[in-house]
């Protein structure tokens, strides 16, 4: 194979890479939007969402994305010992995101996320504290596990996490 090829063929896998990174960005955006939509209206993550969230993983895949499904068993130790407090589909979601992000880029999403989830959480109940409605609501998780992924992604994309 001439020099000249092979620096072709490397050149054009570099090109299609990056093509395949800013679809894979676009539609875990997208899905993720949605997630955040279907999770605050229906308290519920639909798995076929899920499914679409993990199958993106093949279109820039490495084989440190498979242990981003570790990213999930925080939630899965809770879910099994408090199940009232955490749902399946933010066990799986945590799990899904794994996939995409990675080991270190899913557990910056995760403590990115849960970190607006206490500090939204927190507000919500001190204005209803001062309202006078000391009802306990749940909140959806869905889209502030969300936003930690989107900030993930971009760190990731940025160099800024591995």
């Amino acid at each position: 194979m001439p020099a000249d090829a092979s620096a072709y063929l490397v050149e054009n896998i570099a090109v299609l890479r990056t093509v395949f990174q800013t679809v894979q960005a676009f539609l875990f955006f997208g899905l993720l939007f949605m997630v955040s939509v279907w999770d605050i209206r229906h308290r519920i993550i639909p798995d076929r969402l899920q499914a679409g969230i993990a199958a993106l993983t093949l279109l820039d895949f490495s084989v440190g994305n498979i242990l981003g499904l570790l990213c999930m068993l925080p939630y899965l130790m809770i879910g099994l010992r408090k199940s009232d407090r955490i749902g399946g589909g933010d066990i799986k979601l945590a799990g899904s995101t794994g996939l995409v992000l990675g080991l270190p880029a899913g557990l910056a999403a995760s403590l990115m996320g849960l970190t607006i989830f206490v500090v939204y959480g927190s507000g919500f109940c001190i204005i209803k504290r001062f309202q006078g409605n000391k009802e306990k609501k749940s909140l959806p998780l869905g889209p502030f596990l969300s936003a930690g992924c989107i900030c993930a992604y971009y760190f990731k994309m940025k160099g800024w996490i591995y």
